[in-house]
């Protein structure tokens, strides 16, 4: 049979068809492979001795029309070792060239990657990015969802509900894919270029760029769909939801509170003992609590009290009727602190004034 690979590159783990021939290799369905040359055979000079005393182990010859050699000629692998290695450091120079030609590219403001379609655009008849009104208008109702308090599985909920599919076209929105559209600057207008890159070109993987490269920012670029505000409002509620915190070091460390969309007050009951922030959690009666995650994963031995979602909203009242209900009560409580005996809610001052 044939087996064809359409692959670029030293590395590549999309090499599926030749996975195949070396399985069928190993099932004795190959005596003889014929290749036009060893670079396309492999670019890589380990991974291709592998190769090859793999298959000279289980008996397979290996012909190379170009080079004119054969695996089964004793001084073949020494020969073939020195094509190879002139292969990779041909591919290596290519990989440097194109890499420089990104470069030039992206410091003149020419480059064509800043054109990259994205979900809620399209290009017209001039390659330029223009708004796609229908998707625009579902990335819209994703950054007003998330504002108001959705997290990004509630999110990809509410748009199944809606039967709206998905970028690729699926009936369900994976929550990566949400948290890629509120966290991508091209719906204000801007485009950042070398986001990640390759630390080598042994590898295809790609490694976030937290500035041990040049980053590159087109303002303007093309026509927004989200105002800067809400773009903003929406970093700072992602990093408010966070996982994780930066330490004075630099490096980032996974708290132990996570965000639950159940509850606009996730993250903000904490326990004066141990730190930690407070779960909500729905008894078998129906009733919401509040309680120490410490306590709910029996890590630590602090006796901070249960809080009933009862008794916060006995005191939201109490402050709405004094201001007749025209506060949004999703941002009056800051901060809740709770101790042995007692809860301390603390109110945003700025919200009441």
């Amino acid at each position: 049979g044939i087996y064809a690979d359409i692959a670029s590159g030293i590395k590549s783990t999309t090499r599926k068809e030749f996975d195949r021939m070396i399985k069928d290799c190993k099932n004795g369905k190959i005596d003889i492979i014929f290749t036009k040359s060893i670079s396309r055979f492999s670019r890589d000079t380990l991974d291709f001795l592998v190769a090859i005393r793999k298959l000279k182990e289980i008996g397979v010859d290996v012909c190379f029309q170009n080079e004119g050699i054969t695996l089964t000629e004793q001084e073949g692998e020494f020969m073939m070792t020195v094509f190879e290695a002139v292969a990779q450091q041909e591919s290596v120079n290519k990989s440097e060239h194109i890499k420089w030609g990104l470069q030039t590219g992206f410091r003149a403001g020419t480059s064509k990657l800043a054109n990259r379609v994205c979900y809620g655009y399209q290009k017209d008849e001039n390659g330029e990015l223009v708004i796609c009104q229908e998707q625009a208008e579902v990335v819209c109702l994703i950054f007003d969802l998330y504002l108001g308090g959705n997290s990004l599985s509630g999110i990809s909920k509410e748009l199944r509900s809606r039967r709206i599919p998905s970028p690729t076209g699926k009936d369900k929105w994976t929550s990566c894919a949400i948290d890629k559209i509120l966290s991508n600057e091209k719906y204000i207008g801007d485009v950042m270029l070398q986001k990640t890159f390759r630390k080598n070109v042994f590898t295809d993987k790609q490694t976030r760029n937290k500035g041990e490269k040049a980053r590159y920012v087109y303002e303007n670029n093309h026509v927004g769909i989200i105002d800067k505000t809400t773009f903003e409002k929406v970093q700072e509620e992602k990093q408010r939801r966070s996982n994780t915190v930066c330490l004075d070091n630099g490096e980032a460390d996974r708290k132990h509170g996570r965000f639950s969309s159940g509850n606009t007050l996730s993250g903000k009951i904490q326990c004066c003992e141990c730190g930690r922030n407070y779960r909500r959690i729905k008894t078998r009666k129906g009733e919401i609590i509040w309680r120490c995650a410490g306590q709910v994963e029996r890590t630590s031995g602090c006796q901070s009290r249960t809080i009933k979602q009862s008794e916060i909203d006995e005191y939201t009242r109490s402050i709405l009727q004094i201001y007749k209900e025209t506060i949004d009560t999703k941002s009056l409580i800051e901060k809740i602190v709770v101790d042995k005996n007692a809860f301390k809610i603390i109110v945003d001052s700025t919200v009441l004034s």
